[in-house]
């Protein structure tokens, strides 16, 4: 892959929602069913329950980081100050 067409994973999940645009528009050749507008639903249900989740990992992963860091301090600390 060459460098120039690496992208960030947030750019290629816009690039994924976003969709692809064609010279000619489609026009739809048969009514929408109902089991398509189900599957768009759960399709979108599905997004959503992925952006909820990735925002609760991110969440602890920070909190976790947070710990981290004031462990090492909280170390280091005690290795200068003490005789």
């Amino acid at each position: 892959m060459a460098d120039d067409e690496r992208v960030t994973r947030q750019q290629y999940r816009q690039q994924r929602r976003q969709p692809v645009e064609d010279d000619e528009p489609t026009q739809p050749s048969e009514p929408e069913t109902s089991s398509s507008s189900r599957q768009a639903y759960a399709a979108e249900n599905n997004r959503a329950l992925e952006e909820v989740k990735t925002k609760r990992l991110a969440r602890k992963l920070n909190w976790v980081i947070a710990g981290l860091i004031l462990g090492i301090i909280i170390v280091f600390l005690i290795l200068f100050l003490t005789p």
